[in-house]
């Protein structure tokens, strides 16, 4: 049964959800304001099985890269776009507990170790050595370039601010990112919103590389997107000399990128929680309201599978998994 869905922000969040709901067959409209400090300007796109200096490969990884792989293979078959890339990334160890870890852990993402005197032959200055990791690339801005499109081809996007009396009948999806903060029906839930920053740099390394902090070369071209930084206060500051110091300074792994000429910095706000999970539900006295927020630094691992869970419990009434589910914080000072 087809409903009137609308979706306020059109982010990765926002644009995934949009077409998830389309592929459904339900009416959906976004709208989109169009405001600064978008977490997408920050998004490498980066999807790396291992996460953290611990290396923890998540539970629910090969269930989201299954979701991933089933929703990008059908947008891109109607575009004729990669947007869901597989690449290498080496990981460069910062200690020797790192090394063990990635030694003990899983082969499903692990595809060799190089020695100290492999990465120096590489320009990589790394005494533990590193890992080359089965990864992804999600390239989201394109992703989200297209979706606005499509939409707008179809009459489906308005680049404008929700207004409640406008859209009483319908139901409503807050793809808000960290400006849930002020949304006036979801404010009191626990976002942390962080901000980061990333570079453009000119650069002769080709690989895709990451000590915690990486370096994405770009397609055909001698520049490279580096990052990034998080911080949990003044997130709307816009892009600062203290951020870029910090990228550089943990980047020395790659010597050579000192005498990179900076082309680009930018700066944006992820919508994280305090507990790291989504937010995912449906407020608890306007049933027609729902948020879709939460996803923090792994956004492009974790979005397709949670917008098919939303989907389906805007559309079945079926339940949300309890750890993205807002339900667990009701009640709670």
């Amino acid at each position: 049964m087809s409903k009137k869905i609308v979706i306020v922000g059109h982010g990765l969040a926002g644009s995934v959800l949009a077409h998830t709901l389309l592929g459904l067959n339900q009416d959906v409209v976004v709208l989109e304001a169009d405001l600064p400090h978008a977490a997408t300007q920050v998004s490498a796109g980066l999807i790396n099985p291992f996460i953290g200096p611990k290396l923890n490969i998540p539970e629910d990884f090969l269930p989201c890269m299954r979701a991933n792989e089933r929703f990008f293979d059908k947008i891109e078959l109607k575009s004729s776009i990669n947007f869901l890339e597989k690449i290498q990334l080496i990981r460069v160890f910062q200690s020797q507990e790192q090394k063990n870890k990635w030694n003990k852990s899983s082969e499903l993402f692990k595809i060799n170790t190089i020695t100290q005197s492999e990465c120096l032959e590489m320009g990589i200055d790394s005494k533990n050595g590193a890992g080359i990791t089965r990864a992804w690339k999600l390239n989201s801005q394109e992703f989200i370039s297209y979706s606005r499109q499509l939409l707008s081809d179809q009459k489906r996007y308005n680049t404008e601010l929700f207004d409640a009396t406008k859209w009483q009948h319908c139901e409503v999806v807050f793809c808000e990112g960290f400006r849930a903060k002020l949304n006036p029906w979801f404010k009191d839930l626990p976002f942390s919103p962080a901000q980061g920053d990333v570079l453009r740099i000119q650069s002769n390394y080709r690989f895709n590389a990451s000590n915690g902090t990486w370096h994405l070369p770009e397609n055909q071209s001698s520049q490279a997107i580096i990052g990034s930084t998080w911080k949990h206060e003044d997130v709307e500051s816009g892009a600062t000399l203290c951020a870029r110091n910090e990228i550089l300074e943990k980047l020395t792994f790659l010597p050579d990128l000192k005498y990179g000429e900076i082309l680009d910095h930018q700066s944006g706000v992820r919508s994280g929680t305090q507990d790291r999970q989504p937010i995912l539900g449906t407020h608890p006295v306007i049933k027609n309201y729902h948020i879709f927020n939460g996803f923090g630094s792994r956004g492009c691992t974790t979005i397709a599978l949670s917008a098919r869970e939303m989907a389906d419990l805007i559309i079945r009434n079926t339940p949300l998994p309890i750890h993205k589910d807002m339900v667990r914080f009701l009640g709670k000072s």
